[in-house]
Order: structure tokens, then sequence, then C-alpha cells
């Protein structure tokens, strides 16, 4: 059996068969009584029960006894112990067969000792007779290779994490850091890694008020962990982010700027001026993203509705080379984009001052934004362009749950 045959399987399957017992209740009363007799014979045992291992996981597969001779039967139950010493179960209908042969996936096992899985047929009301129990090992945890994959390069103001994941299972990297000379700079942060290949991520050191760690020496722990929370050892390393500075935006200006309407300028798309913090300047403007108050946003306008795709302009005053652009969501709120797309364009390029759109503007790359995260989220800009503006693009494909897009802060990180 093949391992990679069973692992799109992730079968924490819902005890169907209660939802069918509510409709046969509701809608086959036994006309003499007013109630139905419920068959709770136990059904006959699995058979041809099959498994495998794979990277901290176990794969089953069975067959279901017939049900014409065995009207009672509605799922199967399959129980377990997990890592900590806890009793799990998956329940999965008869309805989920294909040809009477059921596949499962268990996952969650950070060791390879040996595990006990119980398989039983049960009725609606979950009656069972005697279960079928099969033993196997899962091998090693996909997390526990990865971690020793794991390698850290120095950056301007962070590092990038580097890593290869040879099995189809998702795993995240987790960094636990903090500086050498000050060990109170100190903070977390997990990468997510999607299944079966090389890739790598750009990781600020944050810590304390939206502060990065930059030119000081640190020490970074590197843990594997899967879904389960299950983790490896920690790796230690002791790296350098290159120096740079969090920019200065006292001077910063967004082309075209006027605080009392909601209407797009050469600047921006549109903004709030009227429904967010009662009218009062900065809420629900584009300078809101400038003022250090988590509390107060930029709003896609919606009292006059516009919607995807938003974008603004960022005019520094003056050519800087830029690291890395952080943009902090409106804290709280899970509605707005979920990515952004990033230009930048020199003092020299900006040759039509009244219309942006004439400028040559270079294409800095599409990041995907995590809408569920109140934290600055960073995002390196690998040419360290040197711009005067930086404009951030929401387009259709960015769209979130809402029709429009919503910026707490925006930050910029470089050398001037």
């Amino acid at each position: 059996m093949k391992n990679e045959f069973f692992s799109v399987n992730k079968l924490h399957a819902l005890p169907i068969a209660m939802v069918c017992l509510s409709c046969v209740l509701a809608s086959c009363k036994d006309e003499a009584e007013g109630r139905i007799t419920i068959d709770d014979t136990p059904p006959q045992q699995v058979t041809n029960v099959k498994y495998s291992s794979g990277p901290g996981e176990v794969y089953l597969s069975w067959v279901n006894p017939d049900t014409l001779s065995n009207p009672s039967f509605m799922y199967t139950k399959v129980e377990y112990l997990d890592e900590k010493g806890v009793m799990q179960y998956h329940l999965i209908s008869k309805e989920r067969a294909v040809d009477n042969v059921v596949e499962d996936t268990i996952r969650g096992f950070a060791t390879m000792d040996a595990k006990t899985f119980s398989l039983y047929t049960c009725t609606v009301r979950g009656y069972h007779g005697e279960a079928v129990e099969v033993s196997v090992s899962p091998n090693a945890p996909a997390f526990q290779e990865l971690v020793q994959t794991v390698r850290l390069t120095p950056d301007l103001g962070g590092i990038v994490v580097s890593w290869n994941n040879a099995y189809n299972v998702p795993v995240n990297i987790v960094l636990d850091y903090y500086a050498v000379a000050d060990n109170s700079k100190s903070g977390k942060t997990i990468v997510n890694v999607k299944g079966k290949g090389e890739g790598s991520q750009f990781v600020a050191l944050s810590y304390g008020d939206n502060m990065v760690l930059s030119g000081e020496e640190c020490v970074v722990n590197v843990i594997g962990q899967d879904e389960a929370e299950n983790s490896s050892e920690p790796v230690e390393f002791n790296i350098t982010p290159k120096a740079v500075v969090k920019l200065d935006r006292s001077e910063w200006t967004f082309p075209g700027y006027v605080d009392n309407s909601n209407a797009p300028t050469i600047g921006y798309s549109s903004q709030e001026t009227i429904g967010e913090g009662g009218g009062v300047s900065p809420h629900g403007r584009v300078i809101a993203m400038l003022d250090g108050d988590l509390s107060t946003f930029w709003h896609a306008s919606w009292k006059t509705t516009y919607k995807y795709p938003h974008w603004f302009i960022v005019d520094m005053g003056k050519d800087i080379t830029v690291s890395s652009v952080e943009i902090t969501r409106r804290q709280g709120n899970n509605k707005g984009q979920i990515g952004q797309h990033f230009y930048t364009c020199a003092s020299a390029d900006a040759t039509d001052p009244s219309n942006p759109d004439n400028w040559n503007w270079t294409d800095q790359g599409s990041y995907s934004f995590d809408i569920n995260s109140d934290a600055p989220q960073t995002f390196r800009l690998s040419q360290n362009p040197v711009c005067r503006y930086i404009k951030v693009y929401f387009g259709e494909e960015h769209k979130g749950a809402g029709d429009q897009a919503m910026v707490s802060e925006f930050n910029v990180y470089g050398a001037e």
C-alpha cells in the first residue's frame, strides 16, 4: 500500500449516522405506538484490514460489513491513544465507503512507538461488538527531519529561513529568539511550511512595542512542530541580522491628499472620512497609517462604495534604500485584504508629478497577508530598491471577506 495513496485524506469524520437517526425519528413513526423500533444488533466486524506508515502518520483501510446482511451497521469507530495518552476516535459513516472499502489517515504522532487502533462497527446508537485491533508504528514525524534541514541567513533587517520538506505534510517552523546582549529583547514567530519541497521566507525578529532586532547578535532556537503541536528538540543558531532602521515618517505624504473627501486622488483609490471615528481626522483616512496609533486606520470608502481594486502611494520625500515594508491590519478585524502587491519608484522616474500612472514603476512582487493576525507583518523587498515612492496595490485577487481594504499602520525599514 503506497503512503501517498492515503495522504490526501484527513478523515476526522462527523457522526453522520446520528443525523440520519434524527431524520428517521421525525418521519417514520409507528402508527400504532407513535415510536419506531431501532435495530441495535451489533454488526459483523470489518474485514481485510490493511495498514502502512508515514511521517508521524498511520494509514488504514478495511472492508465494511455487508449492509444487506447487517442492516443495523451505520458507521465505523476507530479508537486510539494520542501522544498525550488521551483517547481519540474517528467516526466514519458507511456512506464514505467506495466499493465497500474505507480509507483513513491518522496524524499527530511524535514517536515511532507502536500504536494500537481498535475498529468497531457501530449501530446508529453506538452499539457494537468486539473490535478488530491492529498495531502500527508510525515513521519518524516530518517535523523531526525538517528541522534538520533548516538554515538561517542574515539579511537586511532580519533573517532568511530556508528549508527542505521531504514529505507531503505541512509543518510549522517555530523561531524562539533573543538578543545576546539583552535577553529581554526576545520574541517568537512561526513559519508555516507547506508539504513537499524547498522554500524560504524572510523573517524580521520583532520584539516589544513593534521593535526589530537589527545589527545585534541573536540566539535563535529553531523547533519543528506538527498540527497537533508535537515538537522537536530545538536547534540553536547564532546569527546577526544586518543593520537597518525603521524610517522616520514625520515628513511622509500621500500625493493629492484631501482631508475631508472620500474621493480618489492621484495618491489613493479612496478613503472613508465620514463613517469611521465620527468623521474626525485621521480616522478612516490614509494619514491614519502614519500616526503611530493602532486604534486608527485607513479604510477604503464604504459610505460611497468603492470596491476592489484599492491602492495608495506613499511619498517618503527623498530616495531611500528600502529593505522591507511592514503593514499592520485594522486591529481585531479580519474582513480586509488577504494580500497586496508592491511597486517602487525613484525620484528620477516620477517624470510627471501630476500623473503617477506615467511613472516608471518597478514591480516588487505580490505577497500574502495574514488577516487573522494583529501583529505587524514584514515583507522583504529582495531587490533593495532605492526609491522615493511606494505603491501598495490590493487587486481583486487580494480581496478578503469584505469589499474594502484596511490598514492600521504602514512602516518601512531601510538605510537613508
